[in-house]
């Protein structure tokens, strides 16, 4: 399984977002909001909505780490989405703001064993 731990837009973020994509054994972990409004987040041509889609098609699981991620958290009343109601499929929540460490890494072994 390919670890990446973040994707940005300088120097290699493209090419990263390439490998990934063409990749199939990965653990799409998410942490922060999706906005609603597609103005504002956009990466290499994509609204922040088409790359979690993108990203999650041939992801082994999806894992949302944070209140902004599994629910919208603080910012949900300005527009502010949780990944399950990007993606409408199955979504692992680890909340809190922060996320326990503990509960993060025990939910991604939980994932990792096949979600038991």
């Amino acid at each position: 399984m390919k670890l990446i731990s973040m994707i940005s837009e300088e120097k290699s973020g493209p090419d990263m977002m390439k490998d990934i994509l063409n990749s199939d054994n990965y653990l799409l972990v998410v942490e922060g909001a999706i906005p609603k409004d597609d103005k504002l987040c956009n990466f290499g041509g994509m609204t922040c909505s088409e790359i979690l889609k993108k990203l999650s098609e041939k992801a082994i699981g999806i894992v949302a780490v944070g209140s902004c991620a599994v629910n919208g958290g603080i910012i949900r009343e300005v527009g502010g989405l949780g990944v399950d109601e990007v993606l409408k499929k199955k979504v692992y929540e680890v909340p809190g703001c922060p996320a326990s460490d503990k509960t993060m890494v025990a939910m991604l072994y939980s994932v990792l064993q096949g979600g038991k």
